[in-house]
């Protein structure tokens, strides 16, 4: 089951890095010139989870989580670069004092 199910993933995969549509029909031709025998029920699961929806661009993003990350994603990279801000100086450290260990490592 995992090899069909990986079958087809890429399958999809090679669909719409080719701007094919995918069918059940199509990942059924893809996964038979590559030997594996899919069962039509996977295909049409696999097709109906991803309807309507970018496979590329789900990768280009990153994985398909959410739809808010990238979104949040895109805003930030379309935002001009903002002038660096002055950095604060740290502070020069004030000197240890010696504490008294009571003799400890006399």
């Amino acid at each position: 089951m995992a090899q069909q199910s990986q079958a087809v993933a890429y399958a999809a995969l090679l669909l719409a890095a080719s701007n094919t549509p995918l069918t059940v029909d199509n990942v059924e031709k893809l996964t038979k010139k590559a030997g594996v025998n899919v069962p039509k029920q996977l295909a049409a699961a696999f097709v109906k989870a991803f309807e309507g929806k970018d496979i590329m661009s789900l990768l280009s993003v990153g994985g398909g989580s959410s739809s808010a990350p990238a979104a949040q994603t895109t805003q930030a990279a379309a935002k001009p670069a903002e002038a660096p801000k002055a950095v604060e100086k740290p502070k020069d450290p004030e000197p240890e004092e010696d504490v008294d260990m009571g003799g400890l490592f006399d």
